[in-house]
């Protein structure tokens, strides 16, 4: 039903048979609109998803629109809600830079299977089952003599619709328990149906070259694959011949066709989430571990860009796009693939020769941004065993180099037809000068400011050139990045700002990306030369993007919400961190240096001021670190 809504949204020309009923009630409502046999939701009005929050002992609703916009919605008025409703809304303002665009609700379309966590608490000398989320007391009809034999935080997870305990998870103690509450929290599954494991399943895993005379056979050419240590799936790999730089992708295409039950499921999911204990795969561990994955010395279905350089411009002079056999010779981690191209000589030697000269010519265009990832280690209790700072190696920017190349050469074929691009708009002016303020509280010594006679480009690299002097570009390029608008999927193409690059698409991920699935799907019919089935694909791709932002900053929080409740476990009342401040407005936020944690201060201090505070207080139940400031 979410798809078709957000199609709407956009305009359809026909409705399917099985959402006649909701469009006949959208139509009783006064919501649908009909111009030039396209039927559309009407301006005013807007779906999307209810996020109930708690304050001052009050339910606030808020709608987070199916079509993203840079607000949410309050809902006005009271109403039995629960998080997670799709709703329609009549918008009543859209708000400004100061308040909150604001709406009424009209109808909840859908309320079905939706869960929360309840937790055990006693309160006033009575167990209670409360909402994990807002802290609620849930009406559920069980017996004191029940609960009473539980542990107190204890969790459940419970129907909200009808408020019965579905089943019970365990306890909040037990760390092996935040990969369920991290999903339950936002409704997400773990687990495939049948039907769908069931279908992934009906393919055959042999793959003989002689079955596909239409692929060219690329099994003879020694293939690697570049990936983390724990990498689990692979869906790309490269070999360079010394004039020719072939990027082979996962044909994910081939055994995902449009519509299927599996497609379906995966454009539900949109991405895999990635814990770091496990991933939660868009695709069936039979699909994305195994059958789509470049794994070593197993003949694999691939989509292959044939790229040649020019080593004087540094430009792709000639390329080819096709469907292949390949076969990877190795599955390399990026540590040892760093030490392959050490050797002189060596033909991954001269392609990281090449790759370089590429990504100094890309970075005169171009931002670059320090990428220290922080990975947390997890022990067999899965909590924090050590925290990572990864610091990206030459063989990192080798393979980013070989993708980015792969992505642009996707993003010129789709230019004449159709596609989805990944964008990023170039910063507000009102923004960028916002942040010059900002981070000169970090050193008022240094008078950098922010010029209307260079580029918004130019004014980032100024920035970047005092934080290295300072010796803290790795922090600033981290507050750079939440000034800059966010980059999202769209069928036009406007740009990547922070690439530099004037056109720019997803190519390279299809087993953990829906995007670029998709992508697939358009440029083998480019290749094809089949028109009608272009504009088959082309019908839905507002709708599509709108979702796949959606998705994106759903899980954004996920992943953002696990590490944050491992944070509250892994810290100890009494531990002195180091901090950047983040926030000074409303509550006082501040990110732990080393770690990216988050922690809440006592009292106000100066914007990305540096500071130490002692750790007072730490609630595992709402993911919550507390400090006051010590220096």
């Amino acid at each position: 039903m979410e798809q078709f809504l957000l199609n709407l949204t956009f305009g359809v020309s026909e409705i399917p048979k099985n959402k006649k009923q909701i469009f006949e009630e959208l139509k009783l409502l006064n919501a649908i609109e009909v111009k030039q046999k396209i039927f559309k939701l009407k301006q005013e009005f807007i779906v999307g998803y209810i996020d109930v929050i708690n304050h001052k002992n009050q339910k606030v609703y808020f709608l987070k629109p199916l079509k993203p916009t840079n607000k949410d919605y309050k809902i006005l008025k009271n109403y039995n809600l629960y998080n997670k409703d799709l709703v329609i809304a009549k918008i009543k303002s859209r708000g400004n830079n100061k308040t909150r665009p604001k709406a009424i609700l009209i109808k909840v379309l859908k309320r079905e299977n939706i869960k929360c966590i309840g937790i055990l608490k006693n309160i006033k000398n009575a167990p209670k089952i409360c909402n994990l989320k807002n802290g609620e007391i849930l009406q559920i009809k069980v017996s004191q003599k029940s609960l009473k034999a539980l542990p107190l935080n204890c969790l459940f997870e419970i129907d909200a619709t009808n408020l019965k305990i579905i089943n019970v998870i365990g306890t909040l103690d037990n760390a092996k328990n935040d990969t369920k509450i991290a999903l339950l929290l936002h409704n997400k599954s773990e687990f495939f149906n049948n039907e769908v494991i069931d279908f992934c399943k009906s393919f055959d895993s042999n793959i003989d070259p002689n079955y596909y005379p239409n692929r060219q056979n690329l099994c003879n050419l020694p293939f690697v694959s570049i990936d983390p240590d724990d990498a689990k799936d692979f869906d790309d790999a490269i070999y360079f011949d010394g004039i020719y730089l072939y990027v082979a992708i996962a044909d994910v295409s081939y055994y995902v066709s449009l519509d299927s039950i599996v497609d379906k499921e995966a454009l539900n999911r949109g991405f895999s989430i990635y814990f770091p204990n496990k991933v939660i795969p868009m695709l069936p561990d039979t699909f994305s571990c195994n059958l789509c994955s470049l794994k070593e010395n197993e003949n694999r279905l691939a989509f292959v860009w044939k790229l040649k350089i020019n080593k004087k411009t540094m430009e792709v002079s000639k390329s080819e796009l096709f469907e292949a056999i390949i076969k990877v010779s190795k599955n390399y981690t990026y540590k040892q693939f760093n030490q392959i191209i050490k050797q002189e000589n060596n033909i991954f030697n001269k392609l990281f020769k090449i790759t370089s000269k590429i990504r100094k010519k890309r970075l005169k265009n171009g931002l670059d941004f320090t990428n220290n990832e922080i990975k947390l280690k997890l022990d067999s209790n899965d909590e924090i065993k050590e925290i990572i700072n990864y610091q990206e190696l030459d063989s990192n920017h080798l393979v980013e180099e070989c993708m980015l190349l792969a992505n642009k050469e996707s993003a010129k074929m789709l230019e004449n037809y159709c596609g989805i691009y990944r964008v990023h708009d170039v910063i507000d002016e009102n923004n960028l000068k916002l942040l010059f303020k900002d981070i000169s509280l970090l050193n008022e010594k240094e008078n950098v400011i922010f010029s209307k006679k260079i580029s918004q480009r130019d004014n980032i690299i100024k920035l970047q050139k005092m934080a290295k002097k300072l010796n803290l570009k790795s922090i600033i390029d981290k507050i750079i990045i939440t000034y800059l608008p966010k980059a999202k999927y769209s069928p036009n193409n406007n740009g990547h700002f922070a690439l530099g690059f004037d056109k720019y698409s997803h190519f390279t991920s299809p087993i953990r990306r829906y995007s670029d699935l998709v992508t697939h799907r358009i440029l083998k019919e480019i290749i094809n030369n089949n028109q009608k089935k272009l504009n088959y694909l082309s019908k839905n791709l507002d709708s599509i993007c709108a979702r796949l932002n959606f998705l994106e900053k759903d899980i954004a929080n996920i992943e953002f919400e696990f590490n944050d409740r491992k944070f509250a476990r892994f810290y100890k009342i009494g531990d002195i961190v180091e901090c950047v401040v983040t926030q000074t407005k409303d509550e006082i936020k501040a990110k732990i240096i080393g770690s990216n944690a988050r922690i809440f201060l006592n009292k106000k201090c100066k914007k990305f001021s540096i500071i130490k505070a002692e750790i007072t207080s730490i609630n595992i139940e709402n993911s919550r670190i507390e400090g006051k400031i010590v220096i």
